[in-house]
């Protein structure tokens, strides 16, 4: 069991050793994120020593105790700190003299300059008067006879100098009589830590977890926690819970021990994560209609806190992080956490559904899983049902989902580009909690789209409709479902109810719907979308010119599912467009038949007739291999032809849609089949591939009579000879108009009269 204690009694009781296996003292380390700290640390302890009503708890140290020999294994820093405050205080009140003997019950055996110099402040500093000094008080010291240079040198005594310069800084105008008795007071202790013999103890898991690793220096988590307890106890307006540290300590500590990384024993770095995060959505909560414009003023906060970065405990005091109120909702919330992971029965997938959003929210730094997160944690704070486990019941678990599902499809279909972003969409949610805590879908029916801001306009509508379909035939939640879950449409399904309206009504047939996506599952599967001869593609193309406009450039649509944005400028462009895009889609869709759909579109390409520029695409699966980025450029110059893109620009590679066609043609063509090509086709067709404007893309036959030919479309199928890279003149012969013939044959297009 542990014991709570003063330093002063835990002296009068041990002699206190920091062993060997330590490392060295860390809190004055000359370093931002060990300034903020040490100021932090030393302004709080100054409160708690000169107002008797306030006090600070240190948290546990822990040491094996042999022979009243107190071997410290952890809590170097903290009782290090106190050991330079009460000699500092001591020797400011005159009550050096009769406080040494005790004072030099601590020592530090882990370096001997680090031990030299402990017992040096106490046996030599009596002629130093702290008032007198107006500097730093390390110079003072180093001027000392009886300091040794030598001693600079060790970063122990480097450390506890700085927090010497700190505590004398804070401490000095308040130096009194009664200074040194309000520090030692036993009755009303101003500063305590809970001390553990590990002796007692067997090394269990649970000891592990609230040890600091050994020699180093208190972990962030450890100091922030140490100044939230001074902060609320400083703060009026804070009242929490009886239990709320202790639970701190235990069960919810459980919490992170089942997150913790896996083969680690420290959750220190995760429960951090929490109080950032949950800052950080508290912070985001006091920010009305965040604009880009003065998007500088918060985006910093927002990024230090999502990126798990170093955070001074003065930033999360000015932007008050810690209210009364998030602390209250923090302690709602991972009782929560902690009854779906030990206590509550639920359905797996709820419990799974519940601690995933949890954890990712929590341990990455991403806009899409901090959404979630404050979905979660907004809609558990403000719902009465979940303020008691034991009153929990499976349909209030199940609305939870519900809750999670539709806000998801909220997040993942809408773009983020910034701070201003994150914000506006967590502020959304924890007004649309408000509205639909009770009951989701059937408050959600109810609404407009313009009653939810911020996400896109179309998933708002879709969650809508949907709801309304549900609460009046459950049978559509179950129809949803599969396709909600589809690795490709990230729930946005909206098109496929779009697929099954009745013509000029507001019903909608579920039959209808399930058969249309099924079919759709299928033509946008990992399997179909990764496909090397843009099947999907080009049976699309058989109903009419789907094709996306992404600014010069037209798109064929990649398999792109990186962000809401990709997906938006790509696929979701063809599902919904209501002009003909989604008619397209639509048709073909009519035209498969469920559980055929590969065969299916095989089919349609087999028997097309376009005769329009698709149908190079059409027929010829290669056409497509080397455009990257799917665009097309129409209307390009005045030579006629279509651009396929290798990347998005004309001034990058590029390739002509038909002179690529003929190319392709006349790669797989025997001599024999085509005889009027034959001295053509010995010289093995290659391609000239372009990237200026200056140059055309062409089919290249190397060492034809006078040079090399050049064949090629610009306004008609022409060809050019070029010699050492000049343009000479030739007669055309019966192979060239052969190989025009066969262009125009093949491609469908007309010759261009003379």
């Amino acid at each position: 069991m542990s014991m709570k204690k003063t330093f002063w009694q835990l002296l009068d009781e041990h002699a206190i050793s920091i062993p060997i296996i330590q490392r060295d003292y860390a809190q004055g380390r000359n370093d931002s994120k060990a300034n903020q700290i040490r100021t932090e640390f030393i302004a709080d302890l100054f409160t708690m020593i000169n107002d008797p009503e306030k006090s600070q708890d240190l948290d546990f140290i822990y040491g094996s105790v042999k022979n009243d020999h107190l071997i410290l294994l952890d809590g170097q820093q903290r009782i290090t700190t106190l050991f330079l405050l009460h000699w500092y205080i001591a020797i400011g009140t005159d009550n050096l003299a009769t406080a040494r003997s005790k004072l030099a019950k601590f020592k530090y055996e882990n370096r001997v300059t680090s031990k030299e110099f402990t017992h040096s402040l106490l046996r030599f500093s009596d002629n130093i008067v702290i008032q007198e000094i107006e500097g730093s008080l390390s110079e003072t010291l180093f001027d000392a006879s009886w300091f040794f240079s030598v001693w600079k040198d060790d970063p122990t005594v480097k450390a506890m100098l700085v927090m010497l310069d700190e505590i004398h800084r804070v401490f000095k105008a308040a130096l009194s009589p009664d200074l040194w008795n309000m520090l030692i007071c036993s009755e009303k202790p101003p500063v305590t830590f809970h001390f553990l013999n590990m002796d007692n103890f067997a090394l269990t898991d649970e000891l592990y977890i609230k040890m600091n690793a050994r020699g180093q220096a208190l972990t962030e988590f450890e100091n922030l926690k140490a100044w939230l307890q001074g902060y609320v106890n400083r703060s009026e307006e804070i009242c929490l819970a009886e239990d709320f540290w202790l639970k701190l300590d235990k069960s919810w500590t459980d919490v992170f021990w089942k997150m913790r990384p896996k083969g680690s024993t420290d959750v220190d770095d995760t429960y951090l994560r929490f109080f950032k995060t949950i800052a950080l959505t508290q912070f985001v909560s006091t920010i009305e209609n965040a604009s880009k414009k003065n998007e500088k003023e918060y985006e910093s906060v927002v990024s230090q806190l999502r990126d798990n970065s170093y955070f001074g405990h003065s930033q999360y005091e000015t932007l008050n992080c810690f209210s009364n109120t998030c602390l209250n909702n923090a302690y709602q919330f991972l009782d929560f956490i902690h009854d779906i992971q030990f206590n509550f029965d639920c359905e797996t997938f709820i419990k799974d559904k519940v601690l995933k959003t949890f954890n990712d929210g929590i341990n990455k730094n991403g806009y899409l899983e901090k959404v979630r997160f404050a979905s979660l944690y907004n809609f558990v704070c403000i719902n009465p049902c979940f303020k008691n486990i034991n009153s929990l019941s499976h349909e209030g678990m199940k609305n939870l989902v519900h809750w999670l599902e539709v806000t998801e499809r909220l997040i993942n279909n809408t773009a983020y580009d910034s701070a201003a972003d994150y914000m506006n969409a967590v502020n959304s949610l924890s007004s649309l909690a408000n509205k639909l805590y009770s009951n989701v879908f059937n408050n959600l029916a109810t609404l407009e789209s313009k009653d939810i801001q911020f996400f896109n306009e179309l998933q708002r509508s879709e969650e809508i409709l949907k709801a309304q379909l549900i609460i009046n035939d459950e049978q559509w939640l179950t129809a949803f479902k599969p396709y909600h879950e589809h690795n490709y449409f990230y729930g946005q399904i909206g098109f496929l109810l779009a697929s099954c309206k009745h013509e000029g009504e507001s019903s909608f047939c579920i039959d209808t719907f399930k058969r249309n996506a099924s079919k759709a599952a299928v033509l946008f599967s990992s399997d179909v979308l990764g496909r090397k001869d843009y099947l999907l593609h080009r049976a699309l193309l058989t109903f009419g010119d789907y094709l996306v406009w992404q600014g010069s450039n037209k798109s064929f649509c990649r398999n792109v599912q990186s962000n809401a944005r990709d997906r938006n400028e790509n696929w979701r462009s063809v599902f919904n467009d209501k002009s003909h895009r989604q008619k397209f889609l639509f048709g073909l869709l009519d035209a498969l038949d469920e559980g055929h759909e590969i065969r299916g579109m095989e089919n349609l390409i087999a028997n097309s007739n376009v005769t329009d520029w698709r149908k190079c695409i059409i027929e010829e699966p290669e056409m497509l291999k080397e455009c990257s980025k799917m665009c097309i450029r129409f209307n390009y110059g005045e030579s006629g032809e279509i651009y396929l893109l290798c990347g998005q620009k004309m001034s990058g590679y590029h390739y002509g849609l038909y002179s690529y066609y003929i190319f392709l043609n006349l790669k797989r063509l025997s001599k024999e089949s085509r005889p009027e090509l034959s001295s053509l086709l010995e010289l093995e067709p290659d391609y000239h591939w372009v990237c200026r404007d200056d140059d055309v893309p062409s089919v290249f036959f190397k060492n034809w009579k006078n040079g090399d030919l050049y064949f090629f479309f610009y306004e008609s199928f022409t060809y050019e000879v070029l010699q050492d890279e000049k343009e000479v003149e030739f007669e055309a012969d019966a192979s060239t108009k052969a190989l025009r013939e066969f262009a125009y044959e093949i491609t469908g297009l007309k010759e261009v009269s003379e």
